[in-house]
């Protein structure tokens, strides 16, 4: 589909309820979605560790903990950070188990497994683009929830890259159940800067 008019940059007017005029942007909104099976195993966390997906090889070890995050917005442009959402496929909140911090990149950090300690590697400062804090995630039956709204993390996406890449790090001590699914959803809204 393309945008005829107004373009992306262009100023577009907007009649409010009470008769007077705004001028606001045209924006689009971009989600992006991974999820993280983590392996079969009940290896504990501590907190600062993050969460990583299965070993292809063999499910019980340790795989990548970064997860990526495809199509979040225009390449090479601004994005606004509007909700993060993560839902996990248990019925019931483990013992010890807190808030989660998502760390977010415009360039594939350094390799970390699931289970490892979060560390920021200092050659990595310039493409790192910011946390978002998730609460502690809440009991909704078949499945936990934790979501942030509105974190307003401001981002520039990488020359030519429409992607993000994240780590999932535990803010709590806790025993996880073998092969957790972990579904993140990322929502942003495109900033015309």
């Amino acid at each position: 589909m393309q945008l005829i008019s107004p373009a992306g940059t262009e100023p577009a007017m907007r009649r409010r309820s009470d008769g007077s005029y705004s001028v606001g942007f045209v924006s689009t909104a971009f989600r992006a979605a991974v999820t993280i099976a983590r392996p079969d195993n009940t290896t504990g966390y501590t907190a600062g560790d993050v969460i990583g997906i299965a070993d292809s090889g063999t499910p019980a070890n340790a795989g990548s903990a970064i997860h990526t995050l495809s199509n979040i917005g225009p390449a090479g442009g601004f994005i606004l950070v509007q909700s993060v959402r993560l839902m996990i496929g248990l019925s019931a909140v483990t013992s010890g188990m807190g808030a989660f911090r998502l760390h977010l990149y415009t360039a594939s950090p350094t390799a970390i497994l699931d289970n490892a300690a979060f560390d920021l590697v200092s050659g990595e400062v310039s493409s790192y683009a910011g946390y978002v804090d998730l609460p502690a995630p809440q009991d909704f039956g078949s499945i936990l929830m934790t979501q942030a709204d509105y974190p307003g993390t401001l981002i520039k996406l990488a020359a030519g890259s429409s992607t993000l890449y994240a780590e999932l790090e535990t803010k709590g001590t806790f025993t996880p159940a073998s092969g957790t699914l972990y579904d993140l959803r990322v929502l942003t809204l495109e900033a015309g800067l």
